[in-house]
């Protein structure tokens, strides 16, 4: 099986970022969330909140969007053009698509691709997140969990977070646009 990172990996652009603009154009109201986004993003920027806490209340908008999964169907109606076209070109049907996202936002293009989402936990109805994000070195714990011990073929990511699975997997490789590079083959890494 071939593993992949998501967002700016097999799709253009960060998914989560587009799908909450995507509601604010649509329901301006959410605005009124905003000064709490900001104010956790400087105090992630100082450090004073890890990434996990950052996260979580960035995705607490949800709970103010109605008809969420009406919501999230009609995002893939218009953004789903974005997955990139090499990604076509190699997709097999046991593929794993691994991605800090949340899972209720991921698993739908997931679902439209005919492959296995593993996603952060958030719940759609409160935004609140149960456990770890799945991101960086959680991403094996994650992929663990639901595949065992399970050899991992190729590992593609554009996030250096990621090489953890770099490594799990036989050969990973960094993307970066539409340019994909052999980073690490068997657990350890290429030569340049």
């Amino acid at each position: 099986m071939n593993g992949y990172d998501f967002d700016n990996t097999i799709y253009k652009g960060n998914s989560f970022r587009r799908f909450y603009f995507y509601c604010l154009v649509r329901l301006p109201y959410l605005v009124i969330y905003s000064p709490v986004q900001l104010v956790a993003a400087i105090l992630h920027g100082l450090r004073i909140l890890n990434k996990h806490r950052f996260l979580c209340v960035l995705e607490r908008f949800i709970v103010f969007v109605p008809n969420k999964r009406k919501f999230v169907e009609k995002f893939w109606n218009k953004n789903f053009s974005r997955i990139k076209s090499w990604y076509y070109s190699q997709k097999r049907d046991d593929d794993i698509i691994i991605s800090a996202s949340p899972q209720y936002l991921v698993e739908v293009a997931c679902s439209r691709l005919g492959v296995k989402c593993i996603a952060s936990n958030v719940d759609i109805q409160s935004g609140k997140t149960f456990g770890k994000h799945c991101h960086g070195a959680a991403k094996t714990d994650f992929f663990r969990k639901h595949f065992g011990d399970s050899p991992l073929a190729t590992y593609y990511s554009d996030s250096l977070t990621d090489v953890p699975l770099f490594k799990l997997a036989e050969r990973g490789y960094l993307v970066k646009g539409d340019k994909i590079t052999l980073l690490y083959q068997n657990g350890e890494k290429t030569e340049k």
